[in-house]
Formats: C-alpha cells, structure tokens, sequence
C-alpha cells in the first residue's frame, strides 16, 4: 500500500473545499471557503514546487481575513491594500516566466473580487481568476489545481445564476 504524498493530500483537502465554497450563499460565506480552499492550496503548490502560486495563494488568505468586516475599517483597507505592492513584491521575487505571470495575474483579479460587497461581483471576477489559474495549473501540472478551478468556475456560475433567479422572483 502506498502513502499519498503530502502535497496530494493538500490538493486534495484544497478540491474537496473548492468543491463547497462556490455554492455557499452570502458574501462572507463565499469569503470563509474561499479562504479555506487558499490555505490548503498555498501548502499544494509550495509541495509541488510552484512557488509564485503558493505565494499568491497564501496572500489570498490574507486578503480574506481583511476583507471580512461588512463595516471596513480604516485598518482593514490599509491592510488590504498593502497587499498589492507584496503581490507584485511576491510574483518578482518567486518569478518562474508564465506560470507565475498566470497566478500573478488570477490575484489581481482575486483581489477585486474579495473586496467587492456584492456577491454577483465577486463571483464574476472570481470567474475571470480562475481562467487564469487553469493556465498556471496546466503549466504547473498540478492536476488538483486544474480540477479544482474547473469546478470552482462551474459552481460560480451556477451560484450566480441560482442568486439571479432569486432576485428576479417577485
């Protein structure tokens, strides 16, 4: 009997959360799992060797915690903003030509994406992240990665559509 490798299990931990995340109604639902799913994917990525993906997926966790409050505190949004010159900080310093362009770039998005106060919002440019780390997982050959995404931008549409139909009911 074989052991799975830690960093199978981390991606696996990591697609089974971003399994559930993406279904979850209400913004800071949408923010716990996505964060949850972050974390595990940081420690995937470092296992494997992608090190700008573990990067931006451990600055991702950051970026969940500050955008948390409804309120948005004037520490919070110093924070969160502070992220962006560490996420280019963070893409130079672990630079590994497209792959890290791929993640460097699903961060960006990310980052509008977390600190949107609407839920249809952050899913859209959540939508727009995942296409680039689709590429940086095929780049990177992190099947759990590349599933996970795909799955993740299924279920996003699918929550958008659900919330849409919501709304449009009198």
């Amino acid at each position: 009997m074989t052991i799975p490798h830690l960093s199978d299990l981390a991606g696996a931990a990591g697609f089974a959360l971003v399994a559930l995340w993406p279904w979850l109604s209400g913004r800071r639902a949408l923010l716990a799992g996505q964060g949850a799913s972050a974390a595990a994917f940081a420690l995937h990525y470092l296992l494997i060797g992608a090190n700008t993906g573990a990067a931006m997926s451990g600055l991702s966790v950051l970026q969940v915690a500050t955008a948390w409050p409804d309120d948005r505190p004037q520490w919070c949004r110093a924070l969160y903003i502070a992220t962006v010159p560490l996420l280019a900080v963070l893409a130079a310093s672990t630079w590994a030509g497209w792959p890290s362009a791929c993640a460097a770039a699903g961060m960006i998005l990310a980052t509008a994406a977390r600190w949107s106060r609407s839920a249809l919002v952050l899913r859209a440019l959540f939508l727009a992240a995942g296409a680039c780390w689709v590429a940086h997982d095929i780049l990177t050959g992190s099947t759990f990665g590349l599933l996970a995404d795909l799955l993740c931008m299924a279920g996003l549409v699918y929550g958008a559509l659900r919330d849409r139909s919501v709304v449009a009911l009198p």
